[in-house]
């Protein structure tokens, strides 16, 4: 009797189950999420309206369909005992029966799309909550009467956060509109329009000491940069000789994979363009030297606004931009000159 007696009262709260995503702190969508049903029809059974539902081509129940397949299995039936029905009950036409108490999608259950009916004060709310964390995406989900009235002036509990939330409810919800979820996650780690490609300058031949004097030429105007090359002497990235692959291609696949490099020198000749072909798509600009026929089919393969250079003889053409300029070159004049000077310009 002297004991002292505690007690913990939780409030419930009657709603419907949502789930409110943020991306980077910032709301982006909602979806309301209602528990797997059956409705009737006044003459099948509960059992025979599930085997129905199931067939549908909506719950195929792939990563991409936007319903799952309706669970059978004891807490089923157990909720359905508690509402007086089983399995073998007939309910009449339009009567909607819930088969559970929890709106979980993978065990059969819908999702809308509420992403334009979210009142002001409760996207406020999810961001102030999502602040607390630090996470690229959370899942906040609530019960509330209705995400269109403000969390201030309703029922309206926060559940449970979700620091690994699904998406698939958002960018294929059963009833609704799409939101493209996936952009805003790409947005939160790539925030700069710029192009992630980086420059490639591929040649038909170059010598293991013009590749060095290409690299040092680069490096003087981008002294901070990570430069791969390699030709079919040598492989290098900035100054630093690397192990020349037996495969030639392999090496550039080696130096593609760099996360850190800021610039590709290639040089491609007629034997490994006819042998192997070429590795990546697309030059920035092109460097030909006394090119065979198998070689210019280098040209073809430019950006729209690429470079490129073209030494016959002692005959020089240099195409940028649509327009295209011609010298010959003088006796003491090297060509590595030329393409040093478009490098420069290009970069």
């Amino acid at each position: 009797e002297n004991q002292a007696t505690e007690v913990i009262v939780e409030k419930s709260i009657k709603g419907a189950d949502y789930r409110l995503l943020c991306v980077n702190g910032r709301f982006v969508a909602a979806t309301e999420r209602r528990p797997a049903s059956v409705v009737g029809d006044g003459h099948s059974t509960i059992a025979e309206l599930i085997d129905r539902e199931n067939r549908k081509p909506a719950r195929i129940d792939t990563p991409t369909s936007p319903l799952g397949k309706i669970q059978w299995d004891e807490a089923m039936e157990r909720y359905l005992d508690e509402q007086g029905l089983s399995t073998d009950s007939v309910i009449e036409k339009d009567r909607a029966v819930f088969l559970r108490k929890v709106a979980n999608l993978s065990s059969g259950g819908l999702s809308i799309d509420a992403t334009h009916a979210v009142h002001p004060d409760n996207i406020i709310l999810a961001q102030d909550v999502a602040q607390h964390f630090r996470l690229t995406c959370l899942g906040i989900d609530v019960i509330a009467e209705s995400l269109a009235k403000s969390w201030k002036s309703g029922e309206f509990a926060i559940i449970e956060i979700n620091a690994a939330p699904g998406i698939s409810m958002h960018l294929r919800p059963a009833i609704g509109e799409s939101v493209d979820v996936p952009s805003y996650i790409l947005e939160t780690f790539f925030e700069s329009n710029i192009d992630a490609r980086i420059p490639i300058i591929t040649f038909n031949r170059i010598s293991v000491q013009d590749l060095q004097e290409t690299i040092d030429h680069i490096l003087l105007q981008q002294p901070d940069w990570t430069i791969g090359a390699v030709c079919h002497e040598a492989v290098f990235v900035n100054r630093s000789e690397k192990i020349l692959h037996r495969d030639y291609n392999t090496n550039v696949q080696n130096l593609l994979r760099n996360p850190k490099l800021d610039c590709l020198i290639v040089e491609y000749g007629e034997d490994v363009l006819e042998r192997d072909g070429m590795f990546y798509h697309g030059s920035n600009m092109v460097v030909l030297d006394n090119p065979s026929e198998t070689e210019m089919m280098l040209t073809r393969d430019i950006f729209d606004d690429a470079t490129v250079v073209i030494k016959e003889g002692d005959n020089v053409s240099i195409r940028r931009k649509g327009l295209i300029e011609q010298y010959s070159l003088g006796a003491a004049e090297p060509f590595t000159r030329v393409h040093l000077k478009e490098i420069g310009t290009l970069l």
